[in-house]
């Protein structure tokens, strides 16, 4: 220790007792890394992601967020919500159909097993309102109380989510059945090929609640609900010669061939489809015509199912380019198809229409989605026919002109798309494919994550001018010109879809998190960086679902926060952005009457600051630190590059100089064309130059300092802005500085103070060197030109070496305040005086101890080393509590190590392994924040945690996910082929429509046990006294014991059934087998076997 030759005052004295310190978690941010799988239930508005580790996350509208996790941590294959009965359904990857009720959560799952792999499930409808929706395999409808699930033997299984309990209704294989009737063609071997009978995909009619699509490998059953009878299949053949998906340079172009189905998509109106094919074809079909589609297309090509004499004849005289050209000609399987319809038309067939098909695309071209737009499907009246055979030839013609698209839409991604989901504004019908506002998409980032992006939809060209508008009509030309602010608009109209923000918790992949600091702020500084927050623009995912609010029971504390400081997470992300968060615990006061307001954290987009803009960098702009002044709020982000950018607030932000003069080492970035609506300006660079930039520090009065690699030093004055150096010295090149001789500069310290060796209060600016040599600069003004320079006197102090980047503070010797450079201090430095001059501490931390110094050259006051020497200290912060104040040493331990101030007595020692891993950023009030890491490189886990945790209320709030409910449209009619005036129905064939209570009472059979009553909570209390409540204790016991009895006897029927079922399969199995030898004994059969 060095000998003392004053006694000063003890600045913390009200922290030596340990009781004082209360160690915890106040929040955590956990980000959804491993998505599978997600959708989106428009009525309940809550948007479900599954993972690679069974957790099944629910987002709805402000604060909604809770999670649930799959028994044993089985991955999710499956999702779906049923918003009629507020379940949520879940399939995992061992083929396990789990049900949560979405009214409470914290029960466990009702789980059910089946014989074999679950493909696809199918919600079937109830009552009269229904909807419908897509998401990977996975198809329900709205307002639901059966489910379908197709099995991989080729069965279609249903359940009853009433009763939770398996049905009687079972459709057998269709395929099986199919090939069986056509057995004159089972000799074939392609109508036997591997996965040709396994069901991929199961889609209900958008219009008619008897028929369902069944999607098998080998084609589409249509198939009638009340009947059991198969209507239609749909075989798809690509004749010998004709270049199909792969194209002329396949193989086995001379051959016929049956390309298998991976997903198939229903035109709004319920009078065709298309359906993709692992080829990298999508076939377009009249469900009247099961003979021929109406079209064959690649992603390129028409047609393709029709034999091109002069391409084959080119491939035929050159079969040696066979091999190269299959290779170049590779093509994707279209995996997904939707078909989205819009309220556009008042015809009641609809409108210009959108199909979205991910895959198909050449294996060199980029990954997308393609969006074709689709014209109106407007089929004139047929003419009088006395042949009822087929589909009529005009018919047929306006289907085929329905599925040409007139432009083309691509959706670009940053890594390969697993899945895709139409993003519906209110509508369950229609697939969840009805007036559509966005496009979400499930994109590969690495092998260890993916990332959920979300776009405009749909395109900007489709609303800007719906198709088959005349665009050639010349009595409108005169109009252009006199409307010239319209046509400037058009003009400039974006043909990229904007990209839309997702929830914060799906931040993964390029959007992953990888820096995180954490900004406190006072009240009037946190309004104007708050500002006026927009409400949900179109830049947001209208997310609305559920409610909720902090426990009543911690109200009066929770009130307690409005005095405390208002904080901002600042996050570094992949995609080169640098976003900010309100994570302010004001955001948090709410009731179970005044539900949350805001997401917490609560995204602040408009000041997100885009570094992949045309900025003139030297590299590629990965942040190394990002600073924001807490009062003047100018942010100072430093690339890893050696680039030094500033940017300002709009609102700050005035008539500003378009060059400097004399200043050309620095960049005027007021010309960066921003995204509208941006408040973060870009104002002026520093760029790398020939050495590198080690470190900054930003002030609140207009100054920011450079350090640099070769130890020089630098300060941009924001008034000019001006450049401004030392006089003596000298710059020295990249190729002069060797690493050995390199002392770079460290860290760098603002501060408002008197020196020993100057005893006048000025501005200084520290600067350590990796050494432990500092130089303390002195910034002087000019009383002619009023502009500032630095002082030519240079003080030098002898510190500690390699000094941690944010180590050095200086605090006020008798209250312990932090000097910083703010506009207070600097007013103060401005007061001409010969009064007494107040004396300060300058503290400086590195990695393996501490000093603290009187007037920062003045003499040593003492010197520490730190108490745990095996793990290393990465960050130091001077924290006040109780007006005091104490220096704590955070390890990687990680352990929180307590100093006393001024003499660096150890005080304490916490150990935080209980609240995170690692703790990157800390306040002054003792709130920090500690991160956790995925494999995959990017933050998996962000821990808000406190020192003094006492009443603090930051607890995950009570949510309530059925709160939201949207009135649920009547569910659409089926509309004729013709005109509105055509009379008839051309779909059902002259039936009456089935309703969804008929369809309902169907699947659960006559003998459907009565739902257990749904439990009402009653506002009076019935414990008031002791009679009543031993009462109410006696009765629970006795519904407790009939509910067992009750769920014995169901689940011994639920067995039967199964007995039962396996062996009428037997039975129907064995009839199938003898008349399919029957079938191959006979001549070849006409194809048509329906009866119609």
């Amino acid at each position: 220790m060095f000998r003392e030759r004053h006694v000063f005052t003890d600045l913390s004295t009200d922290q030596r007792d340990p009781d004082d310190w209360d160690i915890g978690r106040l929040r955590t941010i956990d980000y959804l890394l491993d998505t599978r799988v997600l959708t989106y239930e428009p009525i309940l508005s809550l948007l479900v992601v599954g993972t690679a580790s069974g957790l099944i996350g629910l987002i709805g509208g402000p604060g909604v967020e809770c999670s649930v996790q799959t028994p044993e941590k089985s991955p999710v294959k499956i999702l779906q919500l049923s918003a009629s009965t507020d379940k949520l359904l879940s399939v995992d990857e061992r083929d396990r159909l789990h049900i949560w009720d979405l009214k409470d959560l914290t029960k466990p799952p009702k789980s059910t097993s089946f014989d074999c792999a679950i493909n696809a499930i199918l919600l079937s409808p109830s009552h009269t309102h229904v909807g419908a929706k897509i998401t990977s395999i996975l198809y329900l409808f709205q307002d639901s109380f059966q489910v379908f699930l197709a099995l991989q033997s080729g069965e279609i299984r249903s359940y009853d989510l009433l009763c939770l309990k398996k049905s009687p209704y079972v459709i057998p294989n269709l395929w099986n059945m199919f090939q069986t009737k056509i057995a004159s063609n089972l000799v074939d071997p392609l109508h036997a090929s591997l996965g040709c009978n396994i069901p991929v995909d199961v889609v209900a009619h958008p219009r008619d609640l008897n028929l369902i699509f069944i999607a098998f490998g080998g084609g589409i059953i249509l198939y009638d609900l009340s009947s059991c009878n198969i209507l239609r299949a749909y075989e798809l053949v690509i004749p010998a010669g004709a270049p199909g998906g792969g194209g002329y340079h396949q193989s086995d172009v001379l051959t016929h061939r049956r390309p298998c189905v991976t997903s198939v998509a229903i035109h709004p109106a319920g009078h065709f489809f298309a359906v993709g094919y692992t080829d990298g074809c999508v076939a377009f079909w009249a469900m009247e015509d099961e003979d021929q589609p109406l079209l064959v297309r690649t992603a390129t090509d028409l047609d393709v199912n029709v034999i091109n004499g002069e391409e084959l004849d080119k491939f035929l005289q050159s079969p040696s380019e066979q091999e190269k050209g299959n290779r170049m000609h590779e093509r994707q399987p279209v995996y997904k198809v939707a078909w989205c319809g819009f309220s556009n038309s008042s015809d009641p067939r609809g409108g210009a229409t959108a199909l979205i098909l991910l895959g198909g695309d050449r294996s060199d071209e980029p990954y997308r989605l393609t969006v074709h737009t689709m014209p109106a499907f407007d089929s004139p009246e047929p003419p009088a026919s006395n042949s009822d055979d087929g589909l009529h030839v005009s018919i047929r013609k306006a289907m085929r002109l329905s599925v040409i698209q007139t432009e083309t839409t691509y959706y670009l991604a940053s890594g390969p798309i697993h899945d895709f989901i139409p993003f519906p504004k209110s509508n369950p019908h229609f697939s969840g494919c009805w007036d559509s506002i966005a496009l979400l998409s499930l994109t590969a980032a690495s092998s260890e994550s993916r990332v959920v992006e979300a776009r405009q939809f749909p395109p900007p060209s489709f609303t800007s001018q719906p198709p088959g508008t005349n665009t050639q009509s010349t009595s409108k030309c005169d109009d252009v010109i006199h409307d010239l602010s319209a046509t400037l608009k058009d003009m400039t109209l974006s043909v990229e879809p904007l990209p839309i923000h997702v929830h914060s918790k799906l931040y993964s992949g390029p959007g992953g998190v990888f820096y995180t600091r954490l900004l406190t702020l006072q009240r009037g500084a946190h309004d104007v960086f708050v500002g006026q927050q927009p409400t949900p623009s179109d830049t947001e995912l209208p997310i609305t679902g559920g409610s909720a609010w902090m426990d009543d029971k911690r109200l009066s504390e929770l009130r307690l926060s409005k005095s405390h400081p208002r904080r901002i997470l600042i996050s570094c992300h992949r995609d080169f952005t640098v976003r900010f968060h309100d994570i302010s615990p004001q955001l948090l006061i709410s009731s179970s009457t005044s539900p949350l307001q805001k997401n917490y954290p609560c995204p602040l987009h408009d000041l997100t600051i885009d570094l992949s803009a045309a900025l003139p960098l030297s590299g590629v702009p990965e942040v190394a630190t990002v600073q924001v002044a807490s009062e003047s709020l100018e942010c100072v982000v430093l690339l890893k590059s050696g680039d030094l950018l500033v940017y300002r607030l709009n609102t700050a932000q005035s008539n500003l100089a378009t060059e400097a003069e004399g200043d050309r080492e620095l960049i005027l970035l007021d010309n960066v064309a921003l995204r509208p609506g941006t408040r973060y300006h870009p104002f002026v660079m520093l760029p790398r130059g020939n050495v590198s930039l080690t470190c900054c520090a930003l002030s609140d009065i207009g100054f920011i300092g450079a350090g640099y690699l070769d130890g020089s030093v630098a300060v941009i004055d924001l008034r000019g802005p001006y450049l401004l150096r030392p006089q003596r010295q000298k710059r020295q090149s990249n190729l002069l500085v060797r690493s050995q001789d390199a002392d770079p500069v460290v860290s760098l310290t603002w501060t408002v103070a008197a020196v020993s060796m100057d005893t006048q209060l000025a501005v200084r600016l520290i600067a350590i060197h990796g050494s432990g040599k500092t130089q303390v600069f002195k910034i002087s003004r000019d009383p002619q030109s009023s502009l500032y320079n630095l002082a030519q006197d240079v003080i030098k102090v002898e510190g500690l070496p390699n000094v941690l980047h944010e180590g050095s503070f200086v605090i006020d010797s008798q209250k312990g305040t932090l000097w910083r450079a703010d506009r207070s201090r600097f007013a103060a430095s401005l007061q001409i005086g010969d009064g007494n001059i107040d004396h300060c501490f300058w503290v400086m931390a590195s990695s393996k101890g501490a000093r603290c110094m009187l007037d920062i050259s003045g003499e040593r006051i003492a010197k520490a080393e730190w108490n745990n020497k095996k793990n290393k200290v990465g960050h130091v912060q001077v924290i006040e509590r109780n007006k005091s104040r104490v220096l704590i040493a955070f390890n990687d331990k990680p352990e929180a190590m307590v100093y006393s101030l001024p003499y660096l007595e150890h005080l304490h020692t916490f150990s935080l392994a209980n609240v995170c891993e690692k703790v990157v950023s800390v306040d002054e009030t003792g709130d920090f924040i500690g991160t956790r890491f995925h494999k995959s490189g990017v933050l998996e886990q962000i821990i808000f945690g406190t020192l003094f945790k006492t009443r603090r209320v930051y607890n995950h709030p009570v949510v309530d996910l059925t709160s939201f409910h949207r009135e649920i449209p009547p569910y659409p009619q089926p509309v004729s082929v013709g005109p509105p005036s055509l009379l008839g129905s051309w779909l059902r064939y002259g039936k009456p429509i089935m309703t969804g209570k008929q369809l309902d009472e169907l699947l659960a059979g006559p003998d459907r046990p009565t739902p257990p009553p749904v439990p009402v909570q009653t506002s009076q209390q019935t414990d008031s006294s002791d009679g009543p409540s031993l009462m109410k204790t006696m009765g629970d016991a006795r519904n407790d014991v009939y509910q067992r009895l009750n769920n014995a006897v169901a689940e011994r029927g639920e067995m039967l059934g199964d007995i039962e079922q396996r062996l009428d399969s037997l039975q129907q199995g064995s009839k199938d087998m003898v008349a399919q030898a029957k079938r191959l004994a006979t001549e070849q059969g006409a194809r048509r076997w329906f009866g119609f």
